[in-house]
């Protein structure tokens, strides 16, 4: 069973928000402490796994909150914004969790308790392609972060990337609203352009 994202979620915000000279491992593992009694150790399989998976979250949330290199506030934090999508015909609205300046621009870092290779590759896509519309900029990295992997997922998108997310984001949409209406691409010049081509088995 994963833990609730909700509490990692709210020890990254409340870690942020101390003063950077109160921003050491010791505060991170009186949060951790804090939030992590108000979780039920019943919700799990066994005790065993719940004990795992705290000291899991707690390693990774040590390592990356403590490998930051920048010195300054973040410019948001866990900041919801909405944006319409011309192209996706849809209003989005998507929490920034952790928006950095960076050399030229900006770096947004994601939290997530567990996610894969494709939940990894929608949140790179979706918040390429919201920062796009939204700020008129791409942003000049995107980190992922999973938590219970302690895997960190570094992206570096340029401005090809927004259309290809918005591919990618447009075959989500219709195979979420019209599963059976979905056909397979009629030349391989449409096939390569499609954002699940690694993936596909199409022949």
């Amino acid at each position: 069973m994963a833990p609730n994202c909700s509490v990692d979620h709210q020890i990254v915000q409340e870690y942020y928000q101390l003063p950077l000279s109160e921003q050491k491992k010791l505060n991170v593992l009186k949060l951790i402490d804090r939030y992590w009694q108000k979780i039920n150790p019943m919700l799990f399989d066994n005790p065993i796994q719940y004990y795992t998976v705290v000291a899991k979250i707690t390693d990774h949330l040590l390592r990356f909150l403590e490998s930051k290199e920048e010195t300054t506030l973040p410019l948001f934090l866990f900041k919801k914004l909405d944006a319409y999508i011309d192209e996706l015909e849809s209003r989005v609205s998507l929490t920034f969790e952790v928006v950095e300046w960076f050399t030229y621009s900006f770096k947004i870092k994601k939290f997530l308790v567990e996610a894969d290779r494709e939940m990894v590759e929608l949140y790179h896509y979706l918040m390429v392609v919201f920062a796009k519309k939204a700020f008129r900029k791409i942003p000049e990295q995107v980190e992922v972060i999973n938590l219970l992997e302690g895997k960190r997922y570094t992206f570096t998108p340029s401005e090809e990337e927004v259309q290809r997310g918005i591919l990618y984001l447009t075959y989500l949409k219709e195979s979420v609203q019209k599963p059976d209406r979905y056909s397979p691409p009629s030349s391989s010049k449409e096939c390569k352009q499609c954002p699940f081509h690694s993936k596909c088995t199409h022949s």
